[in-house]
């Protein structure tokens, strides 16, 4: 979803500077100066350059009662004009375009029960009371997950939502025709100032998908984990105390095969076929059973506001970067690696 969201942004410029607490990928960052992308606009090879101003806006519903902040943030910030360098599409209504007017994601509209032409109040946290003039998306979803966003004007946003006027968190930038992205940053580097850097929009990408991976993936990946362990912790003391029960209640059987000239390795053997038998049947069943729980969570997710990105559940994901240079060839290389990547 972040690399299609952002996929017009070449290059971004920040504070050099984080500072991070333990658990975190990224930290809090200084913010940069919104002049700093006049500046950047002029370096040769850039086509478009635009202040991203960030920051809390809790949506009130039509009810009175907030949207979201249950755990996913509630975030506002300045409406980019330039298409490519927004990674919200207006679906429906339009642009702000004077103060007090704002576009929302689908998805806030649809749980605050919110249409164009509503007036309702954003929390930033001082009580703004705004006017909905458009509904967006988010790399085709209602939203960025359970995330809420708020888009202002750049003179809201910098009201509302900074410290000071004239501060941005960071700087999108847009590169033309044939500048590639390490060449655009390259171009950067030299005019910017000391304590900001400029970075790869693929860089940034990657930085949103391992924050995401560090924190909400990393725990319900762990959780999940510590569950499974759980389950297969129990599945075997039961599985063990069934079949010394059913053993127990086969003695006298047993003893008749025994007394009939079964040797005590038949015996045994019956038992392991018949236990046998039995896992490879159990085991058939829980993978179905697997694959229908995988398929119910593909169709459970989304409706929870956590699309899938486009594939199927069998299918192995494409990585970030690919193990392989392109050219090699490995029957285990990702369908998206070259060289099966499609031109």
């Amino acid at each position: 979803m972040f690399g299609s969201a952002t996929r017009g942004t070449d290059a971004v410029v920040r504070s050099a500077d984080a500072i991070t607490t333990p658990g975190e990928s990224q930290g809090v960052r200084q913010p940069v100066a919104t002049d700093l992308a006049a500046t950047v606009g002029k370096v040769a090879g850039v086509a478009a350059a635009v202040p991203n101003i960030q920051g809390a806006g809790q949506l009130v519903g039509a009810n009175g009662e907030p949207v979201g902040g249950q755990g996913p943030p509630t975030l506002a910030g300045n409406w980019i004009t330039d298409p490519e360098l927004n990674p919200y599409r207006l679906a429906e209504g339009r642009a702000p375009q004077k103060s007090g007017e704002v576009v929302v994601n689908r998805g806030a509209a649809e749980k605050g029960d919110l249409r164009i032409g509503d007036t309702t109040t954003l929390r930033t946290p001082d009580p703004v009371r705004v006017t909905i003039v458009g509904l967006a998306t988010f790399a085709g979803e209602d939203g960025m997950a359970q995330v809420t966003f708020t888009g202002m004007t750049v003179a809201d946003a910098e009201k509302y939502l900074t410290a000071r006027p004239g501060e941005a968190a960071s700087i999108q930038v847009r590169a033309g025709p044939g500048v590639s992205q390490q060449e655009l940053v390259d171009r950067l580097t030299p005019v910017l100032p000391r304590g900001v850097e400029a970075i790869t929009g693929q860089e940034s990408a990657e930085e949103n998908n391992e924050m995401i991976s560090s924190q909400f993936l990393g725990v319900f990946t762990t959780f999940l984990l510590v569950f499974s362990g759980v389950a297969l912790l129990v599945a075997t003391f039961s599985i063990h105390n069934t079949f010394a029960i059913v053993v127990a209640q086969r003695t006298r059987e047993n003893a008749l095969l025994r007394a009939l000239g079964a040797s005590r390795r038949q015996v045994t053997v019956t038992t392991l076929v018949e236990a046998t038998a039995v896992a490879v049947t159990a085991s058939v069943a829980g993978l179905a059973g697997g694959i229908g729980v995988a398929a119910g969570l593909q169709a459970l997710f989304p409706a929870l506001g956590f699309p899938f990105p486009e594939g199927t559940w069998w299918s192995r994901p494409c990585p970030w970067r690919c193990p392989w240079p392109s050219g090699s060839w490995s029957a285990w290389a990702p369908p998206c690696c070259p060289p099966y990547a499609p031109a």
